[in-house]
């Protein structure tokens, strides 16, 4: 039998409260069950820790390359100076550690041992034997003699020749330059970036603000803050001696040669506009300003004496 008495109520509002509890409870784990299988509300969150051994950035790691490699093989838009550029060498020192001449050419394939450069030493020459071993010249004197006429101009008489009167008519005439020689070519930026002048004067590649400051273990120049597409000009007078993205961690590089000691580098171009062995004025616009290897814009600048990374702001104007 049905019973039709009417629930207090007392009981439906915690009946009502029950389902109200299911109900939310249902919700929640649905919308747990989509979480978890939705990759796009999963957040990750990129952490820094005081570990030394890990790198959270790597952009500003400038020695990619392994330094413990002992034998490099040249590869297609290598130059020597890239390769010593790439491995902290004087490009002059891999050169002689390889035997290769001054006109500093190599060869797609050549291998060059990077070990015999980094341990390479001047050889000592001994002034003392150079001196004694020289052969001993003797010269007869040439007997003098007066012409007939009363003259008093020597004349040098041989051996086995008659004394010639120097009256200067008898003298052979030099033959004239023929058509089919040569002119020599102009070198005289490639000889001035070859020389041991000093460089006269620095001036900023970009005018924009320095990001990032030189780091002897690590950043091996500075980063200059700017726009895409921003002019870089030449910070000194020089020779393009690399032009390409061959070097990773670079991007887009250029690296003049400014005399035997110094190069400078200008990596991460958006374009380059000059080429190698062209003959660059201080303050002519090389490149313009990108990312390439790059998080952001920005002009990694570097200048290396003898090899080695330096300070660029030591030699740059304050301002």
């Amino acid at each position: 039998m049905k019973d039709n008495n009417p629930k207090p109520l007392s009981q439906i509002l915690k009946e009502s409260a029950i389902r109200a509890l299911w109900l939310v409870a249902i919700v929640f784990v649905i919308y747990l069950l989509q979480g978890c299988g939705n990759k796009r509300l999963a957040s990750i969150e990129e952490r820094q820790t005081k570990s030394s051994q890990v790198k959270v950035n790597t952009d500003d790691d400038y020695s990619a390359v392994d330094q413990n490699t002992d034998v490099y093989q040249v590869k297609a838009g290598d130059t020597l100076y890239s390769i010593a550029f790439r491995f902290g060498l004087d490009y002059r020192t891999l050169a002689k550690a390889n035997g290769i001449g001054r006109s500093y050419l190599i060869n797609v394939g050549q291998n060059l041992n990077i070990e015999a450069a980094r341990k390479f030493q001047e050889p000592k020459t001994r002034e003392t034997r150079v001196a004694t071993s020289k052969p001993v010249v003797t010269r007869e004197k040439p007997n003098l003699t007066r012409t007939n006429q009363g003259t008093s101009k020597p004349v040098v008489v041989s051996r086995n020749q008659k004394p010639i009167v120097s009256s200067g008519s008898n003298k052979p005439k030099p033959k004239p330059p023929t058509s089919n020689t040569k002119k020599p070519q102009n070198n005289q930026g490639i000889k001035h970036s070859d020389s041991n002048k000093p460089v006269k004067f620095w001036i900023w590649p970009n005018m924009g603000r320095v990001d990032k400051g030189f780091v002897a273990t690590g950043r091996k120049g500075i980063d200059i803050a700017g726009n895409m597409g921003d002019p870089v000009r030449a910070s000194a007078a020089g020779r393009v001696v690399y032009a390409g993205r061959g070097l990773r961690g670079y991007g887009n590089l250029v690296i003049i040669k400014h005399n035997n000691s110094f190069i400078s580098a200008y990596a991460h171009n958006r374009s380059l506009l000059v080429k190698e062995n062209e003959i660059i004025k201080a303050g002519q616009k090389i490149a313009e300003m990108g990312r390439s290897d790059s998080d952001i814009p920005k002009l990694h600048f570097e200048i290396r004496y003898k090899g080695k990374p330096t300070d660029p702001l030591k030699y740059l104007p304050k301002r």
